[in-house]
């Protein structure tokens, strides 16, 4: 008797793992798209102790998309976004002095995205969250003598956007989008001053290219 159920388990656990199978690979693999492409970004320099203004970022961004259903799917995305500066002068008596810094965002963020499918467009609105790592460096250089110096720090980041897609052939569709990005990162170390976290509200806006699996878009039509 105990072989017997043994066996029926064996064959039920068969049976219900094909039918997942079965079933992700018709459902969530079959709408899950994966992206990349270029980003812009607006990053806000408030660290409370004084700065203000803005940088204009340029890098990159590349995405998961897993369709859970038609109108929902979880979204992960990374971005990594750079802006630097470089200068150089002649100062007398020393020679040529040159400088240069770097600030670079790397965000990782993941949450639902909603899909309102209209055939050839397909606009989506996503709300995510996750992690922003800020690095900023600065060198300098003259002649006998050299500098360099870093920082980094990781803050809670969230993210509030959407954007369309345009569908270019059953796999194949281009993409555009916008988003506010709010993180939440400290000052640079200071002597005799605690760390002061600030909110920084940030813009991006992205463009790619995305790739669909399995059937594709069914609407590509």
């Amino acid at each position: 008797m105990r072989q017997k159920m043994n066996a029926v388990l064996v064959v039920a656990t068969l049976f219900l793992t094909g039918t997942v199978s079965k079933v992700w690979a018709q459902g969530v693999l079959s709408r899950t798209e994966i992206g990349a492409g270029y980003t812009y970004a607006s990053m806000d320099q408030n660290v409370v102790f004084g700065s203000s203004g803005r940088l204009n970022s340029n890098g990159w961004n590349t995405g998961l998309t897993l369709g859970l259903d038609e109108w929902f799917g979880l979204e992960f995305n990374f971005a990594n976004v750079r802006h630097l500066e470089s200068a150089s002068t002649v100062v007398s008596g020393v020679g040529t002095v040159q400088v240069s810094a770097s600030e670079r965002h790397s965000t990782f963020v993941a949450g639902p995205r909603f899909i309102l499918d209209r055939g050839r467009a397909r606009p989506f609105a996503h709300v995510l969250v996750g992690i922003d790592h800020e690095s900023v460096s600065a060198s300098g250089s003259s002649p006998g003598d050299s500098f360099s110096d870093s920082m980094s720090d990781n803050s809670f980041a969230s993210l509030l956007g959407g954007g369309v897609e345009l569908v270019l052939s059953k796999h194949c569709a281009l993409t555009g989008g916008a988003d506010y990005l709010l993180t939440s990162h400290k000052a640079a170390d200071l002597v005799d001053i605690p760390f002061t976290r600030g909110l920084q509200h940030n813009f991006r806006v992205s463009v790619g290219i995305v790739f669909r699996l399995g059937s594709g878009f069914e609407k590509h039509k």
